[in-house]
């Protein structure tokens, strides 16, 4: 449940619970009034018998009606309630009931029940008429239960009517001044999934409530850090990669000069030796040729190194002469089981010679796990530079995909080729054919000229 619902659900529970406790007081008011009214009425009425009695004594007239009842007529009563009279000696019983009776029960029986279950709509108030110190006898105020339910009900509904009408709306207004407040929440979700899915160029905008202005300063603050920060390991990535490129320049070169040189040298001098050793001493040119076939096998192992670590047509030829070679060396290795070949639309001499690396690289490691864990039967390497600055590169086959045989990879893997090319500044998708078979595809930007 979002705290919206939940506002507003806290919100009903308030104003259920402010319904409840207005309608109770309502009928306790309403209970009270007519106790009042009782109360009120029984006194005034022993008034007017103390002031008769008063009366009476003063003049000696014993003969008018006591008490009279025609006085009581004067006095405003409770709607529908009786007034007695109960004389000391039951000699001077009067009773008058109000004129208004209840034709009917106007509310509802549950009402009635729940009412008289609470409240005593039906109170006897009773008086005591005491004059020079004797007790004449009792005044008796009963009210009606019918009128004085129905009165309460009258007035609940007239009370309940306003308060729903005025809560209701009370709800409604704070429901949209809520929703209003907690709209910078949702643009506040809305812009970190964004910068989940990794767009941190995205800022939240200023707001007007201070909590919520604090709270997106601190996430652009945030985001502004991890994106410097981002921005630094890219520099910092391809300084790696680039200082392992010379590292492996270096090694090549150095292999292929003095360890190159040295094989050469002693398959020379052995095949050399073999030829004198035909007419001088015949029974080791078996020997010398068993040299010759290791020293051979040797500077196959060294030429496969070398390509491995910088090949030297990438150098001296560039990068379409050397993935043509790379599609020719795997054709070869292959045996005809799989077919490789390779497109290249635009002029792949225009690359800077650090992207030209990244681009061999990351080429050579796809068609090694291709090899490896495909079992195709073709093999295709595209590349298009393509106009608005972007190389786009697809490597694709129709073999068995196999995602976790990048991770599981001796080279760089699916981790090493996303951090190059995260670290290029480029996207990679992993997709798979209908067929069958893997399609990779990397878009690289061509702005890696200015790092050459």
């Amino acid at each position: 449940m979002n705290l919206q619902l939940q506002l507003f659900v806290r919100i009903l529970i308030i104003a259920v619970i402010c319904i409840v406790s207005s309608a109770w007081y309502v009928l306790y008011q309403t209970n009270q009034q007519a106790l009042n009214e009782a109360e009120a009425t029984a006194s005034r009425i022993e008034h007017q018998i103390r002031q008769q009695l008063l009366q009476m004594f003063q003049r000696y007239d014993f003969t008018q009606s006591f008490p009279d009842i025609g006085l009581w007529n004067k006095i405003d009563s409770v709607p529908g309630s009786c007034t007695q009279f109960l004389s000391r000696t039951q000699s001077r019983q009067r009773s008058l009931c109000n004129a208004t009776q209840a034709s009917n029960k106007d509310y509802p029986i549950w009402f009635g029940h729940f009412y008289t279950q609470f409240f005593n709509p039906g109170v006897e108030v009773k008086r005591s008429v005491n004059f020079n110190a004797i007790k004449y006898g009792t005044i008796l105020v009963t009210l009606n239960v019918d009128i004085e339910t129905a009165r309460a009900w009258h007035n609940l509904q007239a009370a309940l009517g306003v308060l729903v009408v005025t809560i209701m709306a009370l709800c409604c207004l704070v429901f949209i001044t809520i929703n209003r407040m907690l709209k910078p929440a949702k643009d506040i979700v809305a812009g970190l999934e964004k910068m989940r899915a990794g767009d941190l160029a995205i800022r939240l905008p200023d707001f007007d409530i201070a909590e919520w202005k604090r709270t997106s300063h601190a996430i652009n603050a945030l985001v502004s850090t991890q994106q410097n920060i981002m921005a630094e390991n890219k520099q910092l990535s391809i300084k790696i990669m680039n200082t392992q490129e010379e590292e492996h320049r270096y090694i090549s070169r150095e292999l292929h000069d003095e360890f190159g040189q040295c094989l050469a040298g002693i398959n020379a001098v052995t095949t050399s030796a073999s030829q004198s050793a035909k007419n001088t001493c015949p029974e080791i040119v078996e020997e010398l040729n068993s040299i010759r076939h290791i020293t051979g096998h040797m500077m196959s192992a060294l030429r496969d190194l070398l390509t491995r670590l910088r090949p030297a047509e990438l150098d001296e030829l560039g990068l379409e002469t050397s993935l043509k070679q790379l599609i020719k060396s795997w054709n070869q290795r292959s045996s005809g089981k799989t077919h490789y070949s390779l497109s290249l639309v635009g002029n792949m001499d225009e690359l800077a010679e650090t992207l030209a690396v990244h681009i061999y690289r990351i080429v050579q490691e796809c068609l090694t796990n291709i090899a490896k864990h495909a079992s195709a039967e073709h093999a295709e390497v595209n590349i298009n530079i393509q106009k608005e600055n972007a190389l786009s590169l697809i490597i694709k086959d129709d073999g068995v995909a196999d995602l976790s045989a990048f991770s599981s990879s001796n080279g760089l893997g699916l981790l090493g080729i996303h951090e190059r090319v995260a670290a290029l500044g480029g996207d990679l998708s992993l997709d798979t054919q209908i067929n069958g078979g893997l399609v990779v595809t990397i878009i690289l930007p061509m702005t890696q000229k200015a790092e050459a």
